[in-house]
C-alpha cells in the first residue's frame, strides 16, 4: 500500500517535470535540438512544440530508443556519451538532458561537451534527482542510502522503502551522481552557462496540486531539480 501511494507520488513529480521542462523551451520558427539520453521519442517531440520547424537530434545507449526515434522522424544515434558527442561544434540551438546526468562518471566532460556543441546563445535545458530534497534527507537521518542513489549495479540496498528492488541488467541504469540545487547551478556556471532559471517539481511525500504548489515555493527541498541555462 505505502509502495502504491509512492509510485503515485513519484508519477505526479516526472509528470509535473515534463510539463516543466517544456514550458522552457521558448518559441522559435526553428531550431537545432539535441535530446541526450532520449528514452522515448514522443517525449521531445511533445517537449519542442512551442518550435515550428524543429531539426531533433538524439542519442542514446538503448537499441529500443533508437529504433523509436528513426520511425518518428528523429535523426538517432546510439553512442556512449562518456566518450563525448559525436556532434561538430557550436550545432545545436538547443540541448535538452532529462534525467541524464545522475547516470554519469565524467560530469565536467558532459558539460564541456554540452558548451561545445551548443550555438553561441544556445541554451541548455536539465533535469535530474534532488540530493536535498526532503525524502532523501529523511533517508539520510535514519541512516539509509538516499533515495536517488544506487551504491551496487546488481541490487538497490541500503534503503528498505525504494521502489524497485532490482536495478536491471544495464550498469548505466545506476544513479552515481546525485546534486544539489546549488551544485547544479554551479557546475553550470562553470562552464560558461548562464543560468536562467531553476525550478524544482515534486514535493514527497505529496502530490498533486499541493506538490506542485510546495515545489514551486521551495526548490531546495522538492524531488526533481532543473535549470535552463544559455551560453555566454
Amino acid at each position: 500500500m505505502l509502495k502504491s501511494y509512492l509510485t503515485n507520488v513519484w508519477t505526479d513529480s516526472a509528470i509535473l517535470n515534463n510539463q516543466i521542462l517544456k514550458s522552457l523551451i521558448t518559441p522559435a520558427k526553428k531550431a537545432k535540438i539535441l535530446d541526450i539520453g532520449v528514452y522515448r521519442a514522443e517525449l521531445i517531440i511533445d517537449r519542442v512544440k512551442n518550435i515550428k520547424k524543429p531539426e531533433i537530434f538524439a542519442v542514446d545507449l538503448e537499441n529500443q530508443a533508437i529504433a523509436s526515434c528513426k520511425k518518428m522522424g528523429i535523426k538517432a544515434k546510439k553512442y556512449n556519451i562518456e566518450k563525448g558527442l559525436p556532434y561538430k561544434s557550436g550545432y545545436f540551438d538547443i540541448v535538452s538532458a532529462n534525467q541524464i546526468v545522475e547516470h554519469l562518471v565524467d560530469i565536467d566532460m558532459f558539460f564541456s561537451e554540452i558548451n561545445r556543441v551548443l550555438k553561441p546563445k544556445g541554451y541548455l535545458i536539465l533535469s535530474t534527482e534532488n540530493l536535498s530534497s526532503w525524502h532523501n534527507l529523511f533517508a539520510l537521518l535514519l541512516g539509509w542510502q538516499a533515495f536517488s542513489q544506487h551504491i551496487s549495479t546488481k541490487k538497490n540496498v541500503g534503503n528498505p522503502l525504494k521502489l524497485n528492488l532490482e536495478i536491471g541488467s544495464n550498469k548505466h541504469d545506476c544513479h552515481l551522481q546525485i546534486f544539489t540545487p546549488r551544485g547544479l547551478k554551479d557546475l553550470a556556471q562553470m562552464y560558461n552557462l548562464k543560468v536562467e532559471k531553476q525550478y524544482g517539481a515534486g514535493y514527497y511525500p505529496f502530490g498533486g496540486n499541493l506538490s506542485k504548489l510546495l515545489s514551486k515555493i521551495d526548490k531546495t527541498h522538492s524531488a526533481f531539480i532543473g535549470i535552463k541555462a544559455r551560453k555566454k
